[in-house]
């Protein structure tokens, strides 16, 4: 059994770990400093995101991006740690970045591995031995040190950062509870749940229209009551409903059980409005059948699921609409309702909702509450943001954080 003797150990390699150890290290360079990583190799999540592009950050980051129980710690870090900040620290290690029009930042080139390599090299340069293979087992405390028990080596530190991550693992091949260590010296967990994944729905032509893409306005209806809404590209799949928009809306569908997704394909016109349109198509098309009156709208699998939906033959002429069909696609096209599958699978989720109280942790420094000189950063705190750069601005300045309690 291997014995380590080390001034601080981070448990977990991901975007705060990683981090979290650069900036410690450059404030204790004579100071041994270790990461702990269960996985094969560190960073892996930070590869797949923003599709590998790895949106790092975003400018308009604000409190009003983030669901947590932590508000008073996210305040801290928007403050102390904004995106500019953030994105500074990258340039030091050599990373150009460059925002978009939606003010999301993207490493230059557009590759999430320049984002893990720069912050690798720095602790190559640095000598912070990254210990792959290496799950916790236990954590315990003796004369304010700290002994944390491996399968295959026992670490002493005088610091211990927990940055484990949430139960998510969809850029990773171990599965294991990432919030043991947490609970293992006292830390409520707040209840999980998968957030920024897709949407299972039952529909009768959601099939039909796998792979279709359209442009509108998604609403999470919780409870026959409208809780949150988003604008932009709605990705049809075979038994769900995707896209960045739908995505924001999943942390609220997971957590209920009753919701549907309202589907706004001409969000900006109102449902008399649809229906003066659907008149005038019907006047365009005359004997066409009914399947071609949304040519030039709509996707046609889209306009025959539409249809479908609002119970209309589709073998009959444009012209032989009946008023009160004629209204019932209008209401489908201006509110397209499908029932929301709630789910606890977190193998599509990019982040967590839940995790350790927010309340158990100081706002200003990320110290543990519960145990002294035991900090937490990253998505292990009940710390989730929409999607857009928002979860790796809290993963990194969390880190940055910590790493300068250390």
């Amino acid at each position: 059994m291997e014995k380590l003797n080390v001034y601080a150990a981070i448990i977990g390699g991901g975007a705060s770990g990683l981090m979290c150890a650069c900036v410690a290290k450059r404030r204790n360079p004579d100071k041994k400093i270790v990461i702990l990583e269960r996985d094969n190799r560190v960073g892996k999540k930070i590869l797949v995101s923003g599709n590998s592009r790895c949106n790092l950050t975003n400018l308009d980051a604000c409190s009003d991006n983030y669901h947590t129980s932590f508000n008073d710690g996210i305040n801290f870090l928007l403050k102390n740690y904004p995106p500019s900040k953030v994105i500074e620290y990258f340039n030091k290690l050599g990373l150009v970045c460059k925002e978009d029009a939606d003010n999301r930042v993207y490493p230059l080139s557009r590759q999430a591995s320049a984002v893990l390599s720069v912050l690798r090299n720095e602790l190559k340069r640095r000598n912070v031995d990254e210990l792959c293979d290496t799950e916790v087992q236990n954590i315990s405390q003796n004369n304010g040190l700290y002994t944390i028990r491996c399968s295959d080596k026992i670490i002493t530190a005088k610091k211990v950062v927990i940055a484990t991550g949430g139960k998510n693992n969809y850029a990773q091949k171990v599965i294991g509870d990432t919030f043991l260590v947490s609970k293992s010296i006292g830390h409520k967990i707040n209840t999980l749940s998968p957030s920024l994944c897709p949407i299972k729905v039952t529909s009768k032509v959601i099939k039909s229209l796998k792979g279709i893409r359209a442009q509108g306005k998604v609403t999470a209806l919780i409870n026959g009551k409208k809780v949150k809404s988003e604008y932009g590209e709605i990705q049809f799949g075979a038994d769900c409903l995707s896209g960045i928009c739908v995505f924001n809306l999943s942390r609220e569908v997971n957590r209920n059980k009753k919701a549907q997704i309202i589907v706004e394909l001409l969000p900006d016109y109102s449902l008399e409005e649809i229906k003066a349109m659907i008149k005038n198509r019907i006047a365009l098309t005359e004997n066409d059948s009914v399947q071609e009156l949304f040519t030039g709208l709509f996707h046609k699998n889209i306009g025959i699921a539409i249809l479908k939906d609002s119970k209309v033959d589709t073998s009959k002429t444009a012209n032989s609409l009946s008023d009160s069909e004629i209204c019932a696609i209008a209401n489908t096209i201006f509110e397209w309702k499908f029932d929301a599958i709630p789910s606890n699978d977190f193998s599509s989720a990019q982040v967590t909702c839940g995790g350790v109280n927010g309340n158990e942790i100081d706002p200003n420094t990320f110290e543990s509450k519960k145990a002294k000189n035991v900090y937490l950063c990253g998505e292990v705190i009940d710390v989730d943001g929409d999607c857009g750069g928002f979860n790796l601005q809290f993963a990194f300045s969390s880190g940055m954080c910590v790493g300068e309690q250390l």
